[in-house]
């Protein structure tokens, strides 16, 4: 089932998302996980853009990192890490430049600061939060 504003649509294309922040794969993180999910949730074909009966492009506005849990001996050592990530995006009709849906969404992932390395965890956190905001963008047209 799509929601009403989708009815018609049946290809996708999602455009490179823009990176306004400081982690360098954000953009890239977030294009992945939207054209993932949607091509995985089967409702939309992927098609080339010049094909495509809408487009999905946004812009990732902010990743904040937060301290969870401190460490017990040191209050100034956070031992688990939260990491939000701030996203503006617009579903666009190809047909007639006409925006569909246009919004904001942020989810958050987390990682732990005492093992491994922590530049591979914090990547592994912002994208999981990415993940979830597709699986967000991603249910809003299929069921609205």
């Amino acid at each position: 089932m799509k929601a009403p504003a989708m009815e018609n649509m049946n290809t996708f294309c999602v455009e490179m998302f823009a990176n306004e922040t400081e982690h360098p794969n954000a953009g890239v993180l977030m294009t992945t996980a939207m054209a993932n999910t949607l091509q995985s949730d089967g409702t939309f074909r992927m098609a080339p853009r010049k094909e495509a009966d809408f487009v999905v492009k946004g812009n990732v506005c902010k990743i904040e990192r937060d301290s969870m849990i401190t460490n017990t001996e040191d209050t100034y050592i956070s031992t688990q890490i939260g990491v939000r990530v701030e996203v503006e995006y617009q579903i666009v009709d190809m047909k007639n430049g006409r925006v569909l849906l246009s919004s904001q969404t942020s989810e958050e992932g987390n990682f732990f600061n005492e093992v491994g390395n922590k530049e591979s965890a914090f990547e592994a956190a912002v994208s999981y939060a990415t993940r979830r905001i597709a699986d967000e963008i991603t249910t809003n047209l299929v069921t609205r």
